[in-house]
């Protein structure tokens, strides 16, 4: 960890280079509003310590396993969802899914009753 004197930088710097965050730098972090952050601690999906009913505290080291573990849950889960929706290509007996074309030509009028009654007059 990098030695930076504290006591003379911003609050946004001195999370930059705290192994702690409060919620509000931990929303900042993960690139969430301050309730959707709230509502991840409520729920026990990331842990953090409540040292009383203003400050909850994280640990940077913590968040960064929640964004892995969360991050690999969701590529499985997009996975999953891709395989399951159509066959592999290198499947025995797998016939390449063929959508109906439409025709983009329109039906040409009959022109027969037009091409009478050009002969009769």
């Amino acid at each position: 960890m990098r030695n930076f004197p504290i006591e003379n930088t911003s609050k946004q710097f001195k999370d930059e280079i705290s192994d702690t965050l409060g919620i509000e730098g931990a929303a900042r972090m993960l690139r969430l509003g301050l309730e959707a952050m709230k509502e991840l601690v409520d729920k026990g999906e990331v842990p953090a310590v409540r040292l009383n009913q203003k400050h909850t505290v994280m640990l940077r080291e913590d968040l960064i396993d929640f964004l892995r573990s969360e991050g690999r849950r969701q590529a499985a889960e997009r996975k999953k969802s891709a395989i399951g929706t159509r066959p592999a290509a290198n499947t025995p007996g797998s016939v390449p899914i063929r959508r109906p074309s439409r025709s983009r030509r329109t039906k040409l009028p009959d022109l027969r009753a037009y091409e009478q009654a050009d002969h009769q007059s």
